[in-house]
């Protein structure tokens, strides 16, 4: 009796034992709510080579956003501009008419220079002033997108004021047997201005303005090749391991 007593004693110091281990053992136990801030963090993974925003980048993706009006005057002042040139070869005396004048070398020399349809030669520079007043519109306005520009304005104006120079001259060497009238010096030197300006242009966004961002873009992200079928291909960069940072083990 005295031992059943004695466990019975014992019993209840047991279970509170036992009770209180429960308790410390769900107190220690780790919980959500008990965790390190920098482990309940979510670890963001490093941004990608084509998450880099470069200015080269932007400027392309700006080709988008460019609105299409801008896009379609620029074509038409390139070609109007085009359109002029090609007028200004019209408005020459030919040489047939400039025979009426045999007999007096004055009075041919000045039949030579005289324009033939005064209005055609009118709306020819009307044309030319358009052209070049809205390439230099939208120059101004697009100034920051290099490649809009090359691609829209300068390119396209020096291909079209080329052709104008060549068709004059043909037209001079043709019409007039190589006689330089005033108006075919004026449309020569209109011409060779306007193919000069347009090509300076070209030649110096493409070899200093644009090579320069496309420089650094390829530092920043890698350089990108057209690929087989135009599809995009980034070439691996050197120092491609030593950009990698290790992942630390969270112990």
């Amino acid at each position: 009796m005295h031992a059943m007593a004695e466990s019975s004693s014992h019993r209840p110091a047991l279970a509170h034992h036992a009770s209180g281990s429960e308790t410390t053992a769900l107190t220690h136990h780790p919980s959500s709510s008990t965790k390190h801030p920098r482990d309940a963090r979510p670890e963001h993974p490093p941004a990608s080579r084509s998450q880099i925003e470069t200015k080269y980048m932007n400027m392309l993706l700006a080709l988008d956003d460019i609105p299409r009006l801008h896009n379609m005057l620029a074509s038409f002042f390139t070609w109007i501009l085009l359109a002029g040139f090609v007028l200004f070869p019209g408005t020459f005396t030919s040489l047939r008419n400039s025979q009426a004048g045999i007999g007096s070398s004055e009075v041919g020399k000045h039949v030579l220079d005289a324009v033939a349809h005064v209005p055609l030669f009118v709306i020819a520079f009307l044309c030319c002033g358009i052209g070049a007043a809205g390439m230099c519109y939208l120059w101004w306005k697009w100034m920051y997108n290099y490649v809009w520009l090359v691609n829209k304005i300068f390119l396209p104006g020096f291909l079209n004021s080329l052709a104008g120079l060549i068709s004059t001259i043909a037209n001079i060497y043709g019409v007039q047997n190589g006689e330089f009238s005033r108006t075919g010096k004026i449309t020569i030197i209109v011409t060779a201005v306007s193919t000069g300006i347009c090509g300076f242009l070209t030649l110096y966004y493409s070899l200093w303005k644009i090579r320069r961002v496309k420089r650094k873009h390829d530092q920043e992200v890698g350089k990108e090749r057209a690929g087989r079928h135009g599809e995009g291909i980034v070439e691996q960069m050197k120092r491609k391991a030593a950009e990698k940072e290790p992942v630390a083990r969270v112990i």
